[in-house]
């Protein structure tokens, strides 16, 4: 099965020494981790909304938090105490906090299957973070809509890939505090807003957003626009 593994800061971490590469290098080796990589600052976000005719684009994350995703790592696990098993043994366990959320496949039908990535390489520049709103006006996006969505970002090589989350309620906070492996449900924040899925999209920064803001989920929450760690010139 596999888990998307949130990596993110924690104010109240504690320092390590410890080195993320022989944490990468470990779980490559074993056929466990599939992909990741390190997100630039969320103070870069912007964040796409989608409210009646109205395309609201913000600068900064939706949602004011102390605790902010630094990256992702997407791993092939036997089950949920492997997957724990790995986020415990990551750097940022420690210095921070990370979230364990199952991947819930999603048949959205011929033509939408995602373009996998290749080890620490993903071919897009950005990785778009789908949330919730509670605020938001009731909307549910119809599966065919969300199909040609995937299908024009596919023929326009703005969508890449994505992942489809299970409920935030099937979520696992692995923290390591003073040596011990605190294990707990729910997400890296207590925040109303949570993380539904990812996409990746690639192209510039408008040609991104002009993509995200036809997106269907946008209309029934917010999605952050984060760059990759890369050479994008």
């Amino acid at each position: 099965m596999k888990y998307v593994l949130f990596i993110a800061t924690d104010p109240e971490g504690e320092p390590t020494d410890e080195n993320p590469q022989a944490w990468v290098e470990k779980w490559n080796d074993r056929g466990v981790r599939v992909e990741g990589m390190p997100l630039k600052s969320a103070d870069e976000t912007r964040t796409v909304r989608v409210r009646g005719d109205r395309v609201l684009v913000t600068d900064g994350p939706f949602a004011e938090t102390a605790e902010w995703i630094a990256g992702y790592d997407l791993v092939e696990a036997a089950d949920l105490d492997e997957a724990i098993e790995v986020a415990a043994s990551h750097p940022m366990a420690t210095a921070g906090r990370i979230e364990v959320r199952p991947v819930e496949p999603l048949d959205l039908g011929p033509g939408t299957g995602n373009v996998p990535h290749e080890g620490d390489a993903p071919a897009s520049r950005f990785l778009a973070i789908l949330r919730t709103d509670p605020e938001a006006p009731a909307f549910t996006p119809e599966p065919v809509a969300v199909a040609d969505w995937v299908r024009d970002g596919l023929a326009s090589g703005r969508y890449l890939a994505g992942e489809h989350l299970r409920p935030v309620q099937d979520a696992t906070l692995v923290r390591r505090r003073e040596g011990e492996l605190l294990i707990t449900d729910g997400a890296y924040t207590d925040g109303p807003e949570r993380v539904s899925g990812i996409v990746f999209v690639d192209g510039d920064w408008e040609e991104a957003i002009r993509y995200l803001a036809r997106c269907p989920m946008a209309r029934s929450g917010s999605v952050e626009l984060r760059e990759f760690w890369g050479d994008f010139s």
